[in-house]
């Protein structure tokens, strides 16, 4: 798994994350269930010593750290475009 594969990781775990969420306006109704709640949170520990193996240990923490802020805060921005209110 490179850098690709760890992105991509820590996307699908942010985006698991968001579409649990109450207040996300992707879907129709939220994602329930005890088994994306699992899933989601799996994906996004996994992600974080996905990134420490594909670069050095330090580098790997931040830039994990860096790339899930940046998700997190830009993942429901988007759906302001679904609905065309950007």
């Amino acid at each position: 798994m490179g850098v690709f594969g760890c992105m991509v990781l820590s996307l699908l775990a942010v985006a698991l994350l968001y579409l649990r969420s109450p207040n996300q306006r992707w879907l129709a109704r939220p994602l329930t269930g005890v088994v994306w709640r699992v899933l989601s949170w799996a994906l996004l520990l996994l992600s974080w010593p996905a990134w420490m193996m594909v670069l050095d240990a330090k580098a790997g923490f931040f830039a994990a750290l860096t790339l899930l802020m940046l998700l997190l805060g830009t993942l429901p921005l988007l759906s302001l475009l679904k609905e065309g209110r950007a």
